[in-house]
């Protein structure tokens, strides 16, 4: 059983039970080449550490919008800390307790870099950064990032936000029925995806306008 199918069975049908398993289809296959591109570069990009040495490095990702390069690691079994419950209501919650995954290299979608900058980490990447150009940009001349970060965000999740109980302690309850299916589909394309190493054309992707 490899990852997804246990994910499967163990993760989405204890939570809705049997529901249609057809890939989402939420990106086009141009996206998903462009998204797969960009977990090569961080992967890349966390073999140097803040102090010059190399090797292959844990990867941090923060909040529910990376979870689709937590499922690119989970394909190839790379090492990760996925962290749904981070969010800018429960960041300084978690800078408290973070421990050694500060160490790690952390990659976020965008824009500003608040998150790794209120988790106290440095050394992290954006898909898609504030300052034109930045270095902190996973493709730092990538035109159509900003649009494909949004359109990232706007995946469906299996959890809702994570925010802060009366007591300070952290809650994130799980997503609606019909929300949870579309993550578990989101999954299911993202996971099986057989889009090309590269885009054969220069064009800008268009992006969906329907709302999921």
């Amino acid at each position: 059983m490899n990852w997804l199918e246990d994910h499967i069975e163990n993760y989405v049908k204890p939570v809705v039970g049997e529901f249609d398993e057809t890939p989402l289809g939420f990106f086009k296959p141009e996206e998903l080449t462009v998204i797969k591109n960009a977990w090569r570069s961080i992967k890349q990009n966390a073999k140097t550490s803040s102090n010059g040495s190399t090797g292959q490095r844990q990867i941090l990702l923060p909040g529910r919008d990376v979870y689709i390069f937590e499922i690119l690691a989970r394909r190839e079994n790379y090492p990760t800390i996925f962290m749904p419950e981070c969010s800018r209501q429960t960041v300084s919650e978690l800078s408290k307790t973070i421990g050694l995954a500060r160490n790690c290299y952390l990659f976020d979608t965008g824009f500003a870099g608040s998150i790794p900058r209120n988790l106290g980490i440095n050394n992290f990447g954006l898909l898609s950064h504030a300052q034109k150009d930045s270095q902190k940009q996973v493709f730092p001349r990538l035109t159509l990032s900003r649009g494909l970060a949004l359109k990232i965000e706007r995946t469906p999740k299996y959890w809702e936000s994570g925010r802060i109980h009366t007591d300070n302690t952290i809650m994130q309850p799980i997503s609606d029925k019909e929300e949870f299916i579309k993550a578990a589909r989101l999954t299911i394309e993202v996971y099986r995806s057989s889009s090309p190493k590269f885009i054969n054309h220069h064009k800008p992707i268009p992006y969906m306008t329907e709302r999921w």
